[in-house]
């Protein structure tokens, strides 16, 4: 089992994930002093050595302010977060963003065998608690005891593979990076996270290697150099996620570099305790790239463990230079850099910023400059060893594959080394097509919502890579999602961002739709709309923008138009003429088409219905999509069913009444109004629609409007689901008689009923009882409730029934969402 590296995150002194690469190239020092809120300095700091209890340099690399922490995000409440080692805190972040940069959704991790390996060696934390146990609680043990650093990960990520901190020093997170490929490659794990921290939270650790003369007076890692006087300690933390190579191949995730090999050793008994073993770092050295079976003359670079010390760089340059250098051509010395000339020693995390150096050289293929070497130092025989310190920014070969070893040493005599090779040649990449993407975006609230809003922005106007599409794949498919969503649709990353950037300020966004999650979704039921859903230009971007629709309806046209004799597709790509909309023969058919059209591009989209029902003419959609009709059937069911209403024209007047179904008959019986007005559609507990001569329909409104009941009369000449359908009865189920309805593929609700129908019950008497039967529209959309769905899309130009499908989960007790399509006026989007 190959080892990859898939994600990456880290916190370095003085840099950002962006800035690091530009800054070591430039031969920054990003070395500062001790962040001035961590303690006061001035108790602790005297020039001499001999003064108790205090340190002669509080030289830093810092990574600043750690008191930031989002515990309810980590599940975590700010009281125990306050008793929380910040390392532990720093930890969670880290991982979580590394998981992202791998394209990992963590929530797939939960009950997997990923390992979690840390190399940590300071609890700083619990000495400041030490000051106060009067304030110490539960939660000070777990907070503040080294090994949960690892468990609190698995804890929260529910991981079950190995789960253990690592700690031999500044080799810690090294030793726990061989852990990790170990564990992989002898199938225990097959992905692993990595951390290795270390955070200045009190002054004990400079007091102590003040004393032990390992820090530098002059606050600097003077790497290779002659007058290098000690290291200057440093902060920082990183992680990265491991994979099987193979597995990470298959999954598509980023392959950052490929792991050849790597080893640990230990000195055993040599001169001192902490004073390093050539042969020990030399046989180490020999012994992993054997195995790895690449010959020192293959290495493109070496990242030097390099502190800066009298005594640790020659020694290391000395095994260096046998095991390696030697083994190498005359004329091609071996390249070595430490970044802690840059960035000082995070001791336990030092290690990783090496591996982090070390993936931007891959990734770059170059390798930034040491600083501060300006006389070598006179016991590192640069020459005599075949090495070369790397002053100027190095290129590297443009495409062969590249191999860069990393160094890693603990004081103790714990030494570790890893080798990466550059990544594999990747597929080429498919060229996107042009139009809309959609990015979507979450947080658990709000601020953390319009946070993620403003670093995409800022990400989008950073850079022209990666692809727009890969951006937006990525935030639909590779990311977890929190309860507060927001999409933001567009065609560029200008439009994208500008709107991003608005969004995060607060300001409502076109093109930005946000709202909160569904908890438990399930669905979606496809509800098809009926009349009064059309509009003049409905369609029309879709037809210009999306092949997928405009191909659906070319197909319900070439069905449509032999027996209507006009085209649909023409019609609707002119934009209707409102009078032409106000006749049912055109409007239906039209309507038909449209939610034919969207239900096919939803399918290219990948979303398709669980459940399906239609409100009046929409069921004909309805039982299409639910497979009960070929299209062929559907074009002549919607032909009949309009031409033969159509015939109905000035019977009589639909007025939609603020009334239950049972309050609205009393009402018409009330007024001796019965059979004159009828309910036609019981469209939820609150609502229905009234249909009757005109007359009727006048006296009742005059009745409601004295009561001070809501109704509004609907543009219609027709009284639909009512008597006035009886005189078109024998003509229509004679011209559908012939139809062959069948088994359904998705459940089909009848509004008619208000309950499921199979399909084959959807014959020409069923589509007669369909015009004039009421429309049992609440009953359809409680069953669909009811059977578990609570994800409603309904399917045409414009909402007319979102309402009523809300009134129907209301009356349920049941939480949802009714989503729509187009709307009247808007964009097709």
């Amino acid at each position: 089992h190959r080892v990859a590296v898939v994600g990456i995150a880290f916190r370095l002194p003085g840099a950002t994930r962006e800035s690091l690469w530009p800054s070591l190239l430039e031969g920054r020092n990003l070395v500062t002093t001790v962040d001035p809120a961590r303690w006061a300095k001035e108790p602790y700091y005297h020039p001499r050595k001999s003064e108790p209890g205090t340190s002669y340099s509080f030289a830093a690399g810092t990574i600043g302010d750690i008191s930031g922490f989002d515990a309810s995000f980590f599940g975590i409440s700010p009281r125990e977060a306050a008793q929380m080692d910040p390392q532990q805190r720093l930890l969670l972040e880290l991982s979580w963003e590394a998981l992202e940069a791998a394209a990992v959704k963590p929530s797939t991790l939960r009950g997997s065998d990923c390992g979690v390996f840390v190399g940590l060696s300071t609890v700083d934390y619990s000495y400041g608690l030490a000051y106060d146990l009067a304030s110490m609680d539960a939660s000070s043990a777990t907070g503040n005891t080294a090994s949960i650093a690892a468990n609190r990960l698995s804890y929260f990520y529910d991981l079950h593979g190995p789960s253990m901190v690592v700690d031999t020093a500044c080799s810690s997170s090294l030793v726990a990076f061989h852990q990790a490929c170990q564990s992989i490659a002898i199938g225990e794990t097959r992905q692993a996270l990595v951390g290795g921290i270390s955070l200045h939270l009190h002054p004990y650790g400079f007091i102590a290697f003040s004393k032990a003369s390992m820090l530098s007076k002059r606050g600097a890692c003077r790497v290779f150099d002659a007058s290098g006087d000690g290291y200057v300690r440093s902060e920082g933390a990183g992680v990265l996620v491991l994979k099987d190579l193979d597995r990470a191949v298959a999954d598509g995730n980023p392959i950052l570099a490929v792991v050849a090999a790597s080893g640990v050793n230990t000195a055993g008994r040599s001169s001192s305790l902490t004073v390093p073993s050539v042969d020990a770092q030399a046989a180490l050295l020999s012994d992993v790239y054997e195995r790895a079976g690449i010959d020192p003359s293959e290495i493109d670079y070496l990242e030097a463990h390099g502190t800066g010390t009298v005594v640790g760089d020659p020694i290391e340059t000395r095994a260096l230079g046998i095991a390696l250098g030697r083994l190498r051509p005359r004329h091609q010395p071996l390249p070595i850099g430490s970044v802690k000339s840059n960035v000082g020693h995070l001791e336990a995390a030092s290690g990783m910023a090496g591996l982090v150096k070390a993936l931007h050289c891959l990734k770059h293929r170059a390798v930034p400059p040491t600083i501060h070497l300006d006389s070598p130092n006179p016991n590192i025989h640069f020459d005599e060893w075949n090495l070369k310190p790397v002053l100027e920014p190095l290129t590297l070969h443009p495409y062969k594959k590249l191999v860069v070893g990393v160094n890693s040493f603990g004081f103790g005599g714990a030494n570790a080394h890893v080798i990466l090779e550059s990544t594999p040649t990747s597929p080429k990449a498919v060229e996107a097509p042009a139009g809309e993407v959609a990015l979507m975006l979450s947080g658990h609230d709000d601020a953390a919502l319009r946070d993620v809003a403003a670093s995409y922005a800022n990400f989008l106007q950073a850079s022209e890579q990666p692809a727009l599409h890969d951006i937006a794949y990525t935030t639909v498919h590779c990311r977890d999602w929190h309860q507060l969503r927001a999409m933001v649709v567009g065609t560029d990353r200008a439009s994208i961002a500008g709107a991003l950037a608005q969004f995060a300020k607060g300001h409502n966004t076109p093109g930005v739709v946000s709202g909160r999650a569904l908890p438990n979704a399930s669905g979606p039921a496809f509800v098809y709309s009926g009349n009064g859903a059309q509009w003049p230009a409905m369609g029309r971007a879709l037809l210009a923008g999306e092949p997928v629709f405009r191909a659906a309806v070319q197909s319900v046209d070439a069905l449509f138009r032999p027996l209507g004799g006009y085209s649909i597709l023409e019609m609707l790509e002119q934009e209707v003429p409102a009078d032409q909309l106000d006749r049912t023969e055109i409007a239906q058919p039209l309507l038909f088409a449209v939610q034919v059209g969207l239900t096919e591009l939803l399918r290219h989209w990948g979303i398709q219905p669980t459940r399906v029902t239609g409100h009046s003419v929409g069921e004909v959609a309805a039982a299409w999509a639910s497979g009960a009709l070929t299209l062929d059937d559907a074009a002549r069911v919607i032909y009949h069913r309009s031409r033969y209403q159509g015939e109905t024209k000035g019977a009589g007047a639909m007025t939609a009444v603020g009334l239950a179904e049972d309050a609205a008959r009393r009402q018409i019986e009330a007024l001796g109004l019965k059979g004159e007005v009828n309910v036609a559609c019981i469209n939820s507990t609150r609502n229905v629609t009234l249909a009757g001569t005109r007359a009727g329909i006048e006296a009742l409104e005059a009745e409601l409007t004295q009561r001070k009941v809501f109704h509004r009369r609907l543009d219609l000449d027709y009284a639909f689901h009512s008597p006035a359908m009886d005189p078109v009865r024998d003509g229509l189920v004679s011209a559908l008689r012939g139809l062959t309805p069948r088994a359904t593929r998705v459940a089909f609700h009848s509004a008619v009923t208000g309950s499921p129908a199979a399909g084959n019950q959807l014959d020409a008497t069923y589509w007669w009882s369909n015009i004039r039967e009421p429309v049992r529209f609440q009953a359809a959309i409680r069953g669909i409730a009811e059977s578990g769905v609570n994800v409603f899309i309904e399917i045409g130009p414009h909402p007319i029934l979102k309402n009523y499908i809300n009134d129907g989960l209301r009356a349920a007790s049941i939480e949802g969402r009714a989503l729509v399509t187009l709307q009247r006026s808007a964009s097709d989007r």
